[in-house]
């Protein structure tokens, strides 16, 4: 039974709360139904996007990434409860750091965005706003666009999204940091990286702009796996 439960978040997608169960701190995750959506619609896309949020999540905890661990998983409600990771996240701390410090914290979300990519998962949502730095750790949250993928548009998209984020919200360190993150990125790639470096230059090139609306239409798309 639960101790303590509050608000703690409200997305396109679901609310958080954040709670006290047998004395650890928790996430409790919901994805809340859309008016636009059939209600058999709903119950599909929660089902399938709670499934695959704490597969992916589960899978990267096994490759040894810094991910929320998923602990109970209530499929048919749309529920998920995660670990709590306490830290700020890096859209508030990369402006103040020192270079060296910085061009470290890129290096690592490089690496395991890399592993991430190797194994086929694409982010969705890949902004500094979903990292945590906590203790010396960069965590990566907020898998709930994530999917699996063979095709490095999506491997693209998760770079273009961060690019894009960067020079919009921290413009004077986007291009350092973005150097920083490539050249781990590439190190730790398992494919081809230079695939993955010349679509994400071609993303750049046309002006394309993934919002996050449009990769949530995408989602919806794609609700059988």
């Amino acid at each position: 039974m639960a101790e303590r439960v509050e608000y703690f978040n409200k997305g396109a997608e679901a609310v958080l709360y954040k709670a006290r169960i047998l004395g650890s701190e928790l996430i409790v995750k919901k994805r809340l139904d859309k008016p636009y959506r059939h209600e058999a619609f709903n119950k599909v896309f929660k089902e399938y996007r709670t499934r695959v949020e704490a597969r992916i999540l589960s899978h990267l905890r096994s490759l040894g990434l810094n991910v929320p661990a998923p602990l109970v998983v209530d499929v048919s409600k749309g529920i998920l409860v995660l670990e709590y990771v306490q830290g700020v996240p890096l859209s508030k701390l990369v402006d103040s750091m020192s270079r060296e410090e910085r061009g470290s914290v890129a290096g690592e979300l490089g690496r395991q965005v890399a592993v991430m990519h190797s194994n086929r998962i694409y982010h969705g949502d890949l902004t500094l706003a979903n990292t945590l730095y906590s203790d010396g750790r960069v965590y990566i949250i907020d898998f709930g666009l994530a999917g699996y993928s063979d095709d490095v548009e999506e491997y693209a998209i998760d770079l273009h999204l961060l690019y894009r984020n960067l020079q919009a919200m921290h413009p004077g360190i986007a291009e350092e940091f973005m150097n920083h993150f490539l050249e781990n990125y590439r190190e730790w790639y398992s494919g081809v990286f230079e695939e993955v470096r010349k679509r994400f230059l071609e993303i750049r090139v046309r002006g394309r702009y993934v919002d996050r609306e449009l990769r949530k239409t995408v989602m919806r798309d794609r609700y059988v796996s």
